[in-house]
């Protein structure tokens, strides 16, 4: 998703969601992690031969138009304890704020490998490196506005550490774009395991074409709470922070997540 440009300056409104992020991350858990609903991901993996599945309704607002998935389906299987595969994509809805006609049609295939180079148990740090590649998948899709033009490359690293009950997870990674200019991504996320069942996460991400300039900027928070052993309800909600006409103002996730195997290590 493209994410708007950020003022330099935040609203009181968009400090205080991040201060509530701050104030999250330093409430009694014994883990945080990153990944769905979440836009940041950490070094995480599900563990050998687990399967997680999360599928969910996603949506993003902008002063111009409105896209919605659903449904949206991501894959992912542990290979070994410290290697994860990928594939994700979804139908998609398009319309415009002016009351344009609504267009569908298949989303973009991403493709992803995630591998954990550094762990925890041995160095008190976590590590991944996580390469995605996002394809078209000829349904016609991009021709009428409906997905991105691809091959797109986004290659980030994660790492996430644990300062006694608080863990930070953050991850940064640059993009290579076909017919646009590339872009780097960074996000910092925190999460709280507030019950045996509720963990509460919030998070900031940006992207921008260097580091050097504003950026563009969002500020997310959500939630994922334990229904079993084997299913999570996934939710979360956020907004860019910008003036132009393409902003972001609202971005919102809601899902389930599916666990098939013995979870291992996350």
């Amino acid at each position: 998703m493209k994410l708007p440009c950020a003022h330099s300056a935040l609203p009181k409104w968009v400090r205080r969601l991040v201060l509530l992020g701050l104030y999250i991350t330093c409430l009694p858990s014994s883990f945080a992690q990153g990944g769905p609903p979440m836009l940041t991901d950490d070094p995480g993996t599900p563990g050998d031969g687990v399967w997680e599945i999360n599928m969910s309704y996603q949506e993003q607002r902008t002063r111009q138009d409105r896209s919605r998935s659903l449904p949206h389906a991501d894959f992912n299987f542990g290979v070994g304890e410290n290697v994860q595969l990928k594939y994700e994509t979804g139908w998609v809805f398009v319309d415009t704020t002016d009351g344009g006609a609504a267009r569908s049609g298949l989303e973009d295939s991403l493709l992803g490998l995630k591998w954990r180079f550094l762990d925890r148990a041995s160095s008190g740090i976590d590590m991944s490196v996580y390469p995605q590649l996002q394809l078209e998948n000829g349904t016609g899709s991009v021709a009428r506005g409906i997905a991105e033009p691809g091959p797109n490359l986004f290659l980030p690293v994660q790492v996430a550490r644990a300062f006694g009950k608080t863990k930070w997870v953050g991850e940064v990674g640059y993009q290579a774009l076909r017919g646009q200019r590339n872009e780097w991504v960074a996000g910092v996320l925190g999460a709280r395991q507030l019950t045996d069942t509720l963990e509460l996460m919030a998070e900031v991400r940006s992207v921008s074409q260097n580091f050097r300039n504003r950026g563009d900027l969002v500020v997310n928070a959500g939630l994922r709470q334990s229904i079993s052993d084997r299913f999570r309800l996934l939710a979360s909600v956020g907004t860019g922070v910008s003036s132009g006409p393409e902003a972001t103002s609202l971005i919102a996730y809601l899902g389930i997540q599916v666990v098939l195997g013995e979870e291992k290590s996350r």
